[in-house]
């Protein structure tokens, strides 16, 4: 299982898969290539689909401005991965093609860092395992991810909880209209001003609004466990800046968040084209779930029994943004799933632990196979669902 640091990414929205992963995509073959005359780029599946309001033409053209290029979008080849690449470079030493595969979170696969990524950090490949070996070491969740890690993981991630506040309030800053065709007013502002009750769950909801607002508009965010669930977290950073947790108690709680992020982009996936929304907006709930019952003093039995009913109740939820923005139900559903991320840890709490018959481990073999039954036209092509109604 690899490092956490690939869950928590500091970047530009408005995607992880269709913005991030292409310009990592982009800068690879920069370095790679030398003396290039031209490239082409095909973009396959859920890129060509929803491409152009993912902002990945537009990204692609940034990277490659001085190079002669060209972007297809081709959403009738079948690829094994729906977010694939392929790369025809020409240079002065011959014609080359390479096929680099974006699969979320930023994340990309290409035939040099396969194995990179594949690296592993922990000895443990689920949450069931790690547990028991937490109890036989008698440490937290937290302490296990400190023991692994590589000691900068704390600085990093005080990098991303400044990042994550920076980006609330930076989305609280901001009024008028998101890019695009759709004409969705920014909200996030609004809301705060009409605040009554100064409710740490309103706040909640208010700062996964701004931060989801950000990342539509291409802002400065933090992938958590990508750009289009970003808000999740930052309606949870906000609840926490409002209860007045300690930057100890907040960091701790992102290892923990970290923790089941991993496990789930390990066992499964964090991508939205490959297993629908479920993967993006449920994992992040989970996550979410586990770092609130972690700062509340929870167990690990508990923080596990919260990161599963945040996910198990996530099942089935699809990809289906209008237009291929992230916009239309992605700002509203990051709020939600904020407010439902601590409903979960809550319910955690209150529950028995004996009466625990699902795995967070169940859930997430579930939410994987879901996602592959799933039809394709809810798995981020901008095809079914309420991306349908505006076709």
């Amino acid at each position: 299982m690899r490092s956490i640091k690939e869950i928590f990414v500091i970047g530009y929205g408005p995607s992880s898969s269709h913005t991030m992963g292409p310009a990592k995509a982009c800068d690879y073959i920069l370095e790679n290539y030398k003396d290039i005359k031209s490239v082409d780029i095909t973009l396959f599946g859920s890129l060509a689909l929803t491409g152009k309001g993912h902002l990945t033409d537009y990204i692609v053209d940034l990277k490659l401005k001085k190079i002669p290029h060209k972007v297809v979008f081709d959403s009738t080849t079948v690829t094994s991965h729906p977010n694939t690449m392929l790369f025809k470079v020409k240079t002065k030493d011959g014609d080359f093609e390479e096929t680099i595969v974006s699969i979320g979170g930023g994340t990309i696969v290409t035939k040099d860092n396969y194995e990179e990524i594949e690296k592993d950090i922990y000895p443990h490949t689920s949450l069931n395992e790690i547990i028991k070996y937490c109890k036989s070491k008698k440490i937290s969740l937290s302490d296990y991810v400190k023991n692994f890690e590589d000691p900068s993981i704390i600085d990093y991630l005080r990098e991303c909880k400044d990042q994550i506040l920076s980006s609330i309030d930076e989305g609280l800053s901001k009024t008028g209209h998101l890019p695009g065709p759709l004409k969705v007013k920014r909200k996030a502002q609004e809301m705060y001003k009409n605040l009554v009750h100064d409710d740490p769950s309103e706040i909640m909801a208010i700062s996964a609004f701004a931060v989801a607002e950000e990342n539509a508009s291409g802002g400065k965010i933090v992938i958590a466990p990508t750009c289009g669930s970003a808000g999740v977290f930052g309606g949870v950073l906000g609840y926490f800046r409002k209860k007045n947790y300690t930057e100890t108690e907040i960091i701790d709680s992102l290892l923990v968040a970290g923790l089941i992020g991993i496990l789930a982009k390990t066992n499964a996936c964090v991508s939205g084209a490959e297993a629908g929304c479920q993967a993006e907006i449920g994992v992040a709930c989970a996550m979410g779930a586990a770092a609130i019952a972690n700062i509340k003093g929870a167990n690990n039995e508990k923080i596990a029994r919260a990161a599963e009913i945040a996910l198990e109740h996530s099942l089935g939820l699809t990809c289906d943004p209008v237009q291929g923005y992230v916009q239309i139900p992605c700002i509203e559903r990051c709020a939600i799933y904020a407010l439902k991320a601590k409903n979960a840890a809550k319910l955690a709490y209150l529950i028995p632990s004996t009466d625990n018959k699902i795995s967070f481990d169940d859930s997430l073999k579930t939410m994987y196979t879901t996602g592959k039954d799933l039809s394709s036209g809810y798995r981020e092509t901008g095809e079914k669902g309420l991306a349908e109604i505006f076709k």
